[in-house]
């Protein structure tokens, strides 16, 4: 990890200058919580096998001057249960491709289609506090928010809490989570928690900035019909 931080205090003196971009790889763990699905036997079972399956799960995070693109590697067998995948990720809160860009995000709907995604503005509202703990030897500090679900009628509000590196000065982190003082090398929202496993500071990878031209960007109420549709409640 030290060969790592040489790397960046280099890197950081030459910003992007160079080409060169970091891409972070995140593995995935989704912690039993006390009480959920208990009145659902189907649902129990799916979050039991999730627990397990979600361990083989690697997401990447390519970071450039341009903003960063977070996205799933398909490396969960389709097989291992009818529907398990998309319960993960519905546990995960990852239901497509997320970019963040310098005023704004971008969230793939991939369920409704691949150019398809709702808009939504730079994560913000952290309680920055002085609390720190080691990751793989980099010192990270506590930052919390709230994830609020609204359910018809009903709200529910879920804790958050990031781990970020003030020497990795790149402000982002998965599924949308950033717009802090340092890259965000763990996250927990409810009972999921995003790790880094790896961190590369001189990458090839890229994303094409030119492929925003062709999505379709969908407000809340277009969502929720196209959702309904979907699931046909509408024709």
């Amino acid at each position: 990890m030290n060969k790592i931080i040489v790397i960046l205090i280099l890197y950081a003196a030459v910003g992007y200058s160079q080409g060169k971009n970091v891409t972070v790889a995140y593995g995935l763990i989704i912690e039993k919580e006390a009480g959920l699905f208990d009145n659902n036997a189907v649902l129990k079972n799916m979050l039991e096998k999730s627990i397990l399956e979600s361990k083989k799960l690697t997401f990447q995070l390519i970071i450039t001057e341009n903003g960063s693109k977070f996205y799933s590697e398909a490396n969960l067998e389709n097989d291992s249960a009818p529907g398990l995948k998309g319960f993960i990720y519905g546990m995960a809160h990852y239901a497509g491709t997320v970019y963040t860009l310098k005023e704004k995000l971008l969230f793939q709907k991939d369920l409704l289609g691949k150019n398809i995604y709702t808009q939504e503005d730079l994560k913000d509202n952290w309680l920055l506090t002085n609390e720190t703990k080691l990751i793989d030897n980099y010192l990270c500090y506590k930052a919390t928010n709230i994830y609020t679900v609204i359910n018809g009628s009903k709200i529910f509000s879920h804790p958050v809490i990031a781990w970020y590196c003030p020497k990795l000065p790149f402000p982002h982190g998965p599924v949308g989570y950033g717009n802090l003082p340092g890259l965000i090398l763990e996250l927990r929202v409810r009972n999921t928690v995003y790790g880094a496993k790896n961190i590369k500071l001189d990458s090839d990878s890229n994303f094409d900035i030119k492929a925003f031209e062709k999505i379709k960007i969908l407000n809340q109420k277009q969502l929720e019909e196209a959702y309904d549709k979907l699931n046909g409640f509408i024709e």
